[in-house]
């Protein structure tokens, strides 16, 4: 740096404010700086620029299983809106345990200039505990003094259940597969959807692990409820149960039709292909991401919510009951 000022004759803080914040440096001025260095092939140490200012660039991610499809399609998407950014990335697995998840927290905030939690295990406490630290924002989940991009299933409720009540279904089971996580899941807004159409929600089967093998575990409950449809809290929960009503000998959409929440690609991998309750993943995980950065350079502003739209989509997973004797 001090070789580019001594060229173009200004001081080593002209030439950093050139790369920093190019529209406080006159335009000639600026130019000729950037015409120096360009000869002089100098590139700004961003990394030494951010420690100076005492940022490290670099934001830290926990979600509670990578494996989950839902899970890594949000890690690639904040990775790629870090990345646009200029922001590096570390990524931590908490499992389940709300306590290893606090741990993991603690550690990564001391080495990043804040944390995105998806879909945390944490409970409200420990959440507001790691707000109060530092800045943090929430993917996938809401809590009132903590910045939040979430999906709203109120309305996209509504729409799966008006869905399989135009198909004449009356009578519905939800798979509830919050049994490790921190929020109460769809539970509220399955039951309102049901009551605003007229349809009994019959049972809620679980809580289970979000677990191809709890969703096997719930299909078994599935013929004794008396529905002829299912909501599924997640896609890996609506595999299981697919694959547990064959195990019987039933079908899908034949004997039950089956609705999963997410709609990453394991929706379109199953036959049949799964009808969805969309959630804007890419989305929901890119503006997680800007919120977070807005908290960074403004820790003391109010905090700040995202409720994104969710969409139906139809696929071959749904029909009118009875469709396997008609």
């Amino acid at each position: 740096m001090a070789d580019v000022a001594r060229e173009a004759g200004v001081s080593a803080s002209t030439v950093s404010r050139v790369f920093s914040l190019p529209d406080t440096v006159r335009a000639d001025t600026r130019q000729r700086v950037l015409d120096v260095a360009r000869r002089l092939d100098f590139t700004p140490n961003r990394l030494a620029s951010s420690l100076a200012r005492g940022r490290t660039r670099t934001l830290g991610l926990l979600v509670p299983d990578v494996a989950n499809p839902y899970y890594a399609e949000i890690v690639k998407a904040v990775q790629h809106r870090a990345r646009a950014k200029e922001q590096a990335l570390f990524l931590a697995d908490t499992g389940d345990d709300p306590a290893d998840g606090l741990a993991l927290a603690r550690a990564m905030a001391r080495q990043t200039d804040g944390l995105l939690l998806a879909g945390p295990r944490m409970d409200d406490a420990m959440v507001r505990e790691l707000t109060q630290a530092g800045p943090v924002a929430l993917i996938g989940a809401r809590l009132a003094g903590t910045d939040s991009a979430y999906a709203d299933l109120g309305i996209g409720m509504r729409h799966v259940v008006r869905h399989l009540a135009a198909l004449g279904h009356r009578r519905i089971v939800y798979v509830n597969g919050t049994r490790t996580a921190r929020t109460a899941g769809h539970r509220q807004p399955v039951q309102e959807a049901c009551d605003e159409h007229g349809v009994e929600l019959v049972e809620q089967l679980g809580p289970f692990d979000l677990t191809f093998d709890n969703g096997v575990a719930a299909a078994d409950l599935v013929p004794t409820s008396g529905a002829t449809a299912v909501i599924a809290h997640n896609e890996m929960v609506a595999h299981g149960v697919a694959g547990g009503l064959a195990r019987q000998g039933r079908s899908v959409p034949g004997d039950f039709s089956l609705v999963t929440v997410d709609d990453t690609f394991m929706a379109r991998t199953i036959y049949p292909a799964l009808t969805a309750l969309h959630i804007p993943l890419d989305v929901m995980s890119a503006r997680g991401v800007d919120l977070l950065l807005q908290r960074i350079d403004d820790p003391d502003g109010e905090p700040r919510h995202a409720a994104l739209p969710t969409s139906l989509v139809v696929r071959a997973s749904t029909a009118r009951p009875g469709a396997a004797r008609s």
